[in-house]
């Protein structure tokens, strides 16, 4: 049995800790990705290596940023404490943690309904109390390691989870639409309607009666 099917499926299990919008997120060391050479740790990519992403094959990773974060215990801003991800939640073969802002991409029929395309980056954040996800409390010090590519990426990540990689932006960029957004990021209200009418739905499919979507449970 899944690890998240023995969680409690409610939505939303601390609404006193506000998610936050996706942002530059990162990846805690020790974090496989798929690459030419196999799944490597993330720790161990370089500028140059090659990544396996979700939408156009092998991408040469372009910058790497390295960061240390270090946490004094009983003192962490809860909106920066880290997403426990349990094995299988997301399709990821082993549990694992995501920063609150790192963006996941997610498929659902929901999406398509209001869209026409079923994917959508959401932030970490607010997948809270989604499949067992949830806030915990982690070491001391983290190591966060972002690949970065030419273009927004989503790559995988410990067999199945999508993480989105935006592309790095300066500040004559930031603001100015220079082409087409690749992927959908949903704003944090946005996303959280969409969490909880996934959340809804895979309730009732798991009780055995799945009726139709009532007209505007979730629009975007």
């Amino acid at each position: 049995m899944l690890d998240w099917f023995q969680k409690r499926l409610s939505f939303g299990a601390d609404l006193s800790v506000p998610p936050v919008s996706v942002g530059q997120g990162g990846f805690l060391s020790g974090t496989h990705v798929a690459s030419n050479l196999g799944w490597r740790p993330v720790e161990a990519l370089c500028a140059g290596d090659k990544v396996l992403t979700f939408d156009h094959g092998m991408q040469t990773v372009v910058e790497m940023v390295r960061e240390t974060v270090h946490l004094e215990a009983g003192e962490i801003d809860p909106t920066r404490c880290p997403m426990h991800i349990p094995r299988d939640a997301l399709n990821n073969r082993v549990p694992m943690w995501l920063m609150p802002d790192q963006g996941v991409l997610m498929e659902s029929d929901l999406i398509e309904d209001h869209q026409g395309d079923p994917f959508a980056v959401v932030p970490a954040s607010t997948l809270d109390g989604y499949r067992g996800i949830c806030r915990l409390h982690p070491d001391n010090e983290l190591q966060l390691i972002t690949p970065r590519f030419e273009q927004d990426e989503v790559i995988y990540l410990e067999a199945g989870l999508l993480g989105y990689c935006p592309a790095p932006r300066d500040l004559l960029t930031i603001g100015v639409e220079l082409q087409e957004d690749i992927y959908k990021v949903l704003p944090i209200q946005e996303a959280c309607d969409l969490i909880e009418a996934m959340t809804t739905a895979e309730t009732l499919m798991m009780q055995g009666a799945m009726p139709m979507m009532p007209a505007g449970s979730f629009q975007m």
